[in-house]
This record gives structure tokens, C-alpha cells and sequence, in this order.
């Protein structure tokens, strides 16, 4: 019988373990009767998931569910104001005097965060007095005896910050605090070398500590935003588009090497760079990711890879100097033709629509550059994703669009805008004489 109940009582424990439920306690005082916010970061990903509402006292609770995903969370507590918090299987509890932005955050409850804000402060601190200092090291006359102080003075605070950063890793392993801190310590550089020698020294070691292969981090802003801050390291003041295309181009090839160790990582890796391309409009460098990738290298055909491997097929199907994709379309006057057979020296392609804000206020402006009467210096195709055709036709007609008006009035569905890889609008192409894209 006793082997029974030992056995039903292990039962029990695991379903309450299964079963356990955690929460977010925060108080922040001052703000009395307000509605908060919990947001999930997750790379480039920021997504509102919960709503409470303060007390009298400033206090709130978020319940969270036993399968509550780990990673990193920020309570949002009034415009341009959040609390960042690690979240990995325990309760959380905290209090931050005001609601302003400098407030100090005290954490009661959670290991986690104890050990991550026990590094944030420190990190904090020490890298607003080396802002200050670094300078100072590099400018001021070596023979006196100020600099040899303030040299001293810029090796302890990067020491400070090195040395607690390796103590809190050592001393709490795996955590995910310790990925965190792992991943976002400061690179330091010698700081009596020159500017140019220090930035050779962190294109060198800025992922030196980066475990790519731990997936938790894609959970969190960390590994992204240690992406970007060693894509600045390729800047320089007074670079032109093609310079500053042209370095980053050299970095991408780095950070994509580095992450060619874990396929959920290097999937990750790869979309948030070409995201980050699309959003700046450098074509060059989309088109250096799409040739340079090596998704067809990855063992495992996931879904991710097959978007992403899409993705990279559009990329190179619309890169400049590629001819455009070829299409047939009736104008709204009913007259049927080819994009390949209007006869232009320039074609401006446009996918807009009657509802987007944007297109009204932009599609205007090039009714200056437009002359229905000389369509052989400059033709415009604009494809409209409306669904509804008399939105469209009004729109048109208030707007006095006098170009060639296409719509599949299929929406989102556009044929067109598939063969276009549509994913905003308004989009433009610019076409040659020949309809390729330039």
C-alpha cells in the first residue's frame, strides 16, 4: 500500500508543478488609478499582451499562466516609460519610485532580475562616466599629469563593469541573466589607443562572448541590438550611401557567419537583416544577403526556412537591373494591355490604395512630373489593392489621377502585388525604357 501512495503523491507534485501559476507584482508610486502595460520583446518585436490597472497605491498584478513563454518583458507605465524585466519560471515583484524615466527600479521579488538590474546599474553608471571621460584620454596633452588620472580613472570603470559582469555569469549559471549579460557586456578597448585602433579592436572581439547557439536569447532584444550596435562600428561621418552600403555589406558577412551555428538562430538572424535593409532601402545590400545566405546549407526544412528562402528568391527576382516581372491588365477605361508594351522611356509602377493616407498625401506630387500628353518621356501604372471598385473609381476621379488606373480589386490577394512582393503601400518601381528596374 505504501508503495501506492508514495506513487500518487509523486503524481500529485507533478501536476502541481505542471499546474503552477506565476505573476507580475509591480508598484510604482504616485501613479494611482492607471492602466499599465505588459509588452513582450522578442528580437525586433515589441507586442502589447496584458492591461491592468494601478490602485490607490500605485500597485498592479499581471497573472501569468504556467506555460507563460520565458524571455524579456517590459511593464509600459506612461509614454516613453517602462520597467524591463527577465522573466524565466518565478514570481516577480517590484517598486519604482515616480513614473519618470530616471526612476530607480528595486526588485523584491525574483532572482532574475536581481542579478540583471545588479548589472544594469553598474553598466549604467560606469558607461555615462566613460562618456565623459574617453574624450578627455583622447585629446588631452599625455605630459600632464591630469591624464595619467583620468587614464587611471577610465581602466577602473571598465574594469568595474567587466570584472561584475564575469562575477554575476560565474556565480549564477544558467540563468537567463547571465545569457543577457553575457551577450551585452561592453566591449572595451585599450584607451590610449588612437579611435581607428579601438574600432579595429571591437570589429575584432564585439562577438567574442555572443553564444549564438543559445536560442532563449531570441526571446529578448539582446542579440539584435548587439547586431546593430557592431553595424555602427562601420560608420563614418561624411559617408556617402554607397560607402556606408558598401562597409556594412562587410558586416553583414561577419554577423552571418558568426550565427552559422544554429538554424534557429542564422533563420532569425537572416530575416532581421533583411528587414533592417528593406526599412533603409538598401538594395545593395539586400541583394548581397540574397546571394550571400547559406539557408540551402541548414539540415532542416522548416517553415521559417521556406518563407525566408521565398523571401530571398523576390529579392533577387526585383533587384536593380533585373527586368521586371511582366503582367497583363485592363485600365478602368476598359482598355487591355501588357506592361511590357508601353512604349516609355521611364515607367513608374505605383500599388496604392483609396484608403491609405500615405498615398493620398504622396500620389499628388507626381501629378508635376506627369504629362498625359507626352507619355513617351514618362508613363505611371498605378495598380490599386482596393477591393471595393467604387472607392477606388471615386478616389481616382477626386484625386484626378490621369495615368493608367489598374485594380484586380482583390485586395492584398493582388496578383500584381504578389508578382511584386507587395508588402506596403505605397510602393514604387522605376522602370527603363526596356522595364528593367533601376
Amino acid at each position: 500500500m505504501k508503495k501506492y501512495l508514495v506513487g500518487f503523491s509523486i503524481l500529485l507534485l507533478w501536476f502541481s508543478v505542471l499546474g503552477q501559476e506565476y505573476s507580475i507584482n509591480g508598484t510604482i508610486t504616485g501613479l494611482e488609478n492607471k492602466e499599465v502595460y505588459l509588452m513582450r520583446i522578442s528580437g525586433d518585436q515589441r507586442r502589447v499582451i496584458d492591461t491592468a490597472q494601478t490602485d490607490l497605491t500605485g500597485s498592479f498584478e499581471f497573472p501569468l499562466s504556467a506555460d507563460f513563454p520565458v524571455g524579456q518583458y517590459a511593464v509600459i507605465t506612461g509614454p516613453g516609460r517602462l520597467v524591463e524585466l527577465l522573466f524565466n519560471r518565478e514570481n516577480i515583484r517590484f517598486v519604482t519610485t515616480g513614473n519618470s524615466k530616471d526612476d530607480q527600479v528595486q526588485i523584491i521579488e525574483s532572482i532574475e532580475n536581481m542579478i540583471y538590474y545588479d548589472y544594469l546599474d553598474i553598466k549604467g553608471t560606469n558607461l555615462y562616466k566613460l562618456d565623459l571621460l574617453n574624450p578627455v584620454v583622447q585629446y588631452y596633452p599625455e605630459d600632464d599629469p591630469f591624464y595619467d588620472k583620468t587614464l587611471a580613472k577610465v581602466r577602473l570603470l571598465q574594469s568595474q563593469v567587466s570584472e561584475r559582469a564575469a562575477e554575476l555569469i560565474e556565480n549564477n549559471p544558467n540563468t537567463l541573466s547571465a545569457s543577457v549579460i553575457r551577450v551585452d557586456q561592453p566591449v572595451f578597448a585599450n584607451p590610449e589607443l588612437s579611435m581607428e585602433e579601438q574600432a579595429a579592436y571591437l570589429k575584432a572581439h564585439y562577438f567574442s562572448a555572443t553564444d549564438f547557439q543559445d536560442t532563449l536569447l531570441l526571446n529578448t532584444n539582446i542579440l539584435t541590438g548587439k547586431i546593430i550596435a557592431y553595424l555602427t562600428l562601420y560608420q563614418k561621418k561624411g559617408m556617402s550611401q554607397e560607402q556606408l552600403e558598401e562597409q556594412l555589406i562587410m558586416a553583414v558577412d561577419t554577423v552571418l557567419s558568426k550565427a552559422f551555428v544554429e538554424q534557429t538562430t542564422y533563420e532569425f538572424v537572416v530575416e532581421f537583416l533583411i528587414k533592417g535593409f528593406e526599412a533603409i532601402g538598401f538594395e545593395r545590400g539586400l541583394e548581397h544577403i540574397a546571394n550571400q545566405n547559406m539557408l540551402s546549407e541548414l539540415c532542416v526544412n522548416t517553415e521559417k526556412k521556406k518563407a525566408l528562402e521565398n523571401r530571398i528568391e523576390l529579392i533577387r527576382r526585383l533587384a536593380i537591373g533585373k527586368p521586371a516581372p511582366d503582367f497583363s491588365f485592363t485600365d478602368m477605361d476598359g482598355h487591355a494591355s501588357r506592361l511590357s508594351e508601353i512604349q516609355s522611356e521611364k515607367t513608374l509602377l505605383v500599388f496604392w490604395a483609396s484608403w491609405c493616407p500615405h498615398c493620398e498625401a504622396i500620389l499628388p506630387v507626381l501629378k508635376e512630373y506627369y504629362d498625359p500628353d507626352n507619355t513617351e518621356k514618362l508613363e505611371i501604372v498605378a495598380v490599386s489593392i482596393d477591393e471595393n471598385r467604387e472607392a477606388w473609381k471615386n478616389a481616382v476621379k477626386g484625386l484626378g489621377f490621369n495615368w493608367i488606373n489598374v485594380a484586380e480589386l482583390k485586395g492584398w490577394d493582388s496578383e500584381i502585388g504578389e508578382l511584386y512582393g507587395l508588402a506596403a503601400t505605397p510602393t514604387f518601381f522605376v522602370l527603363d525604357r526596356d522595364k528593367n528596374i533601376i
